[in-house]
């Protein structure tokens, strides 16, 4: 009778992953604006695992609003890379009737999944943990006053079980660098972190332990994170994945204007987000675990769960490599 249930599950499992499988697939997409002097915003995507570039000799264009901008984004689908870079440069003071006038530079890329787990033979039955990460490497650079300089990753999965498409949830993860008074490169920037799950079809949000985010540089001359999701799934189950990195530079408020009613005023100011260097996306499973759909980008980015040795068991492997060596010493002198 075990024997049976297990059968019947198995295929229940296999049917939803068929239709599933229909319908996976891998993405990019890319942001930047304003693209003209008006401030126009270009948007391209992708579904084939292609590159998209935007503007890759960095052209510069003076905006209506008048400042100047170079707004640079490269998102490669294939291989799970995001590269920016935005440039702001007011040169005067102004006032603008509102803050929609005001303006700034910003570029987005964006790196999407809709799979599913499948395993082999030997996978074990019950949920396991899927770990992605997306790693940043940039830097904020002040050329002028403090203008308003940000950079932001956000990691969010959507999973859909294999037995109802109405049960499920979606975990997020988010970092943001941002950067509003600094000038000098080794100064240390703002950071801030949140992580959150809530369930399929709404409901209270809740923080998620499962997000987490490494920092190992945070000045303005060094950003360098790895951002991380942990979510459990099972066999079968479906997920939908977005890794977005960010980058704005704006302006620099006017402190002495503290009445938003009657004009928005800001400083001239300059500034430049750079994540060029690279922010890339990994997805971590299991050995024996794998995404369905056949994608060049999960071929890309997906590695087997590493587990170390830990330095104990090197220890007591040492040592009793020392003691089986002091007694084959031993016996030989006694022979």
């Amino acid at each position: 009778m075990k024997r049976s249930s297990l059968t019947v599950g198995a295929v229940a499992a296999c049917f939803c992953t068929f239709l599933i499988s229909s319908n996976t697939y891998a993405s990019g997409s890319a942001t930047r604006s304003p693209i003209n002097a008006v401030g126009e915003t270009d948007v391209v995507s992708v579904t084939d695992g292609s590159v998209i570039d935007l503007n890759p000799g960095r052209a510069s264009i003076s905006t209506n609003s008048g400042y100047d901008s170079i707004t640079s984004i490269r998102v490669d689908s294939s291989a799970g890379v995001i590269r920016g870079y935005a440039e702001y440069n007011l040169g005067q003071d102004r006032t603008y009737s509102n803050i929609d006038e005001v303006g700034g530079s910003s570029v987005a890329g964006i790196l999407s999944a809709n799979t599913f787990l499948q395993g082999s033979d030997n996978a074990l039955p019950g949920a396991i943990d899927v770990t992605v990460e997306m790693e940043f490497d940039g830097s904020f650079t002040a050329i002028n006053g403090a203008p308003t300089l940000s950079l932001i990753g956000d990691l969010s999965a959507t999973t859909i079980g294999s037995y109802s498409p109405l049960e499920g949830n979606i975990y997020q993860s988010v970092l943001t660098f941002t950067s509003t008074a600094l000038n000098s490169p080794t100064d240390s920037v703002t950071t801030t972190f949140s992580g959150v799950e809530s369930a399929l079809g709404g409901g209270a949000t809740t923080d998620y332990s499962g997000a987490s985010a490494d920092i190992t540089a945070s000045t303005m001359n060094d950003l360098n994170a790895i951002l991380r999701l942990t979510f459990p799934l099972a066999l079968g189950d479906a997920f939908m994945l977005n890794g977005m990195v960010t980058g704005i530079a704006g302006p620099e408020p006017d402190p002495a204007d503290v009445d938003l009613t009657n004009g928005v005023s800001v400083l001239a100011s300059a500034g430049i987000v750079d994540f060029s260097n690279t922010a890339r996306m990994r997805i971590f499973l299991p050995d024996g675990y794998s995404l369905g759909g056949g994608d060049p980008l999960f071929d890309n980015i997906v590695n087997p769960t590493v587990v170390p040795i830990p330095a104990s068991i090197w220890l007591m492997i040492s040592g009793l490599f020392s003691l089986l060596s002091i007694k084959a010493v031993t016996k030989k002198k006694n022979s």
